[in-house]
Order: structure tokens, then C-alpha cells, then sequence
């Protein structure tokens, strides 16, 4: 009998590929959310650190022109770490579609993986058939020939 052969192993192909694409994509992803988490809580750091070094710093005295210096720095911060919350807030939503893309993908792969181990079952159960078949015409050729 002739050798296996699964006609759909070109999709099965393209199947993996798509998979390990979305699994780069959603790697990428979760790498970029975690950097503007660093980045958000960098920015706290900041902002925490901006309060301490004004708070009695080296005995002088706090003046309205020191005050408003503190406002506009903590203002500023305060406006660059709500900016990164928003973008954080959009690469979870990206994250997510990526995340969705993966399981669709790996359900396409194994839709086809499951179908040509199907197929290959179907296949090995014919060939054990077949030498079933010949093993008895075999014999039955021997016993007819005594």
C-alpha cells in the first residue's frame, strides 16, 4: 500500500504559521504593556519623590514661589502618568485582541492537526485490514494447495 499522504498539509503549514505569528504578536503585546506599567509606576516614584525633596529640604525655608515650582512639577507628572493609564489602558484592549487571535488560530491548527490524525487512523486501520486480507489469502492458499 502506498505511503501516507495528508493533501492538507500545506494548509496545516500556513495553520502553524498563523499561530506562531499570533504568538509573537500577543509576546509583543504583553512586553509593551508591562513596559508602560514600569513606566506608570516610574512616574508615581516621581511624583512621590518631588513631594519628598521639597519637604524641608536642607532647613529652608517654603515660599509661594517654591510652591507653585512643586505644583507645575506634580501637575506635570501627574498629566505624563494619566497619558501613560490611557495608553495602558489601550494596549490591554490590543493585548486582548491578540489574545483572541491566538485562541483562533490554535483552534484552526488543531481543527486540521485533529483531522489528519484522523485521517492517519483511518489509514493505518486500512493498511492492518489489508494485511489481514493477504496474512488469510496467504493461508488460504497454502491449505487449499495440501
Amino acid at each position: 500500500m502506498k505511503k501516507f499522504t495528508f493533501s492538507l498539509d500545506s494548509l496545516l503549514n500556513l495553520r502553524e504559521l498563523e499561530e506562531q505569528n499570533a504568538k509573537a504578536a500577543l509576546a509583543r503585546e504583553n512586553a509593551f504593556v508591562e513596559q508602560i506599567t514600569m513606566r506608570i509606576q516610574e512616574l508615581e516614584s516621581l511624583v512621590e519623590g518631588a513631594y519628598g525633596s521639597w519637604d524641608g529640604q536642607a532647613g529652608r525655608k517654603f515660599n509661594s514661589m517654591d510652591r507653585m515650582g512643586l505644583s507645575a512639577q506634580i501637575a506635570d507628572l501627574q498629566k505624563t502618568a494619566g497619558e501613560a493609564r490611557s495608553a495602558l489602558a489601550a494596549a490591554k484592549t490590543k493585548r486582548a485582541k491578540a489574545m483572541k487571535s491566538l485562541q483562533d488560530a490554535t483552534r484552526n491548527r488543531k481543527v486540521v492537526t485533529n483531522l489528519k490524525e484522523k485521517r492517519f487512523k483511518e489509514y493505518t486501520a486500512e493498511v492492518l485490514k489489508q494485511e489481514a486480507n493477504e496474512i488469510e489469502d496467504v493461508f488460504n492458499a497454502r491449505r487449499s494447495a495440501r
